[in-house]
């Protein structure tokens, strides 16, 4: 009974295959508002990290072996550093060096979700694995929005780069021919 509205959506999905992601490709005009989108993360991805500093929730198995790969304080640490990041990219859009710090904080962000699920699944609590798990999704989709975006505004950047190659080029060759 549940298969209709399935083969419906996937059906959808096969004949519109870019209608959604169309509406979600991310520019300079408008990056900021998605960014500020991207902000209301945080609150949520804040408060679930500083409750599991205060849960009886094991980063460790039997052995004292890690079972995640950094400790609470330095992800609370790597939230803040990112939650920056988005913020100073909002107002310089153009920068190509926040674009790729943002795109592997987000990356790293989405990985430290993952290892935070399974750990809670690992404890049986699906409920918070089932949260950070949606987290770590949202996150993953962010990051692959903002990797387009780095990736056009690195070409961008590299086409304007040649650009002002070419008319010092042109310079170059038009101070020789008038010194002749």
């Amino acid at each position: 009974m549940k298969s209709p509205p399935i083969l419906i959506c996937l059906f959808s999905l096969a004949l519109f295959p870019n209608s959604l992601l169309a509406q979600q490709k991310l520019t300079a005009s408008n990056l900021p508002d998605f960014l500020a989108r991207y902000d209301t993360n945080f609150g949520p991805l804040e408060a679930v990290f500083k409750d599991l500093t205060n849960e009886n929730l094991p980063l460790t198995d039997a052995t004292g072996q890690p079972l995640a790969r950094r400790p609470l304080a330095d992800r609370l640490q790597s939230l803040a550093n990112l939650r920056q990041t988005a913020r100073q990219l909002a107002a310089k859009p153009e920068d190509l060096v926040l674009a790729t710090t943002l795109v592997i904080r987000t990356e790293s962000l989405a990985d430290d979700l993952f290892d935070l699920s399974q750990v809670a699944y690992d404890n049986d609590r699906e409920e918070l694995g089932g949260k950070l798990n949606n987290l770590q999704i949202t996150m993953e989709e962010n990051q692959g929005l903002l990797a387009d975006y780095l990736l056009a505004l690195a070409a961008d950047t590299q086409s304007r780069l040649q650009q002002l190659e070419k008319e010092v080029d042109d310079l170059h060759q038009k101070l020789q021919a008038g010194g002749k």
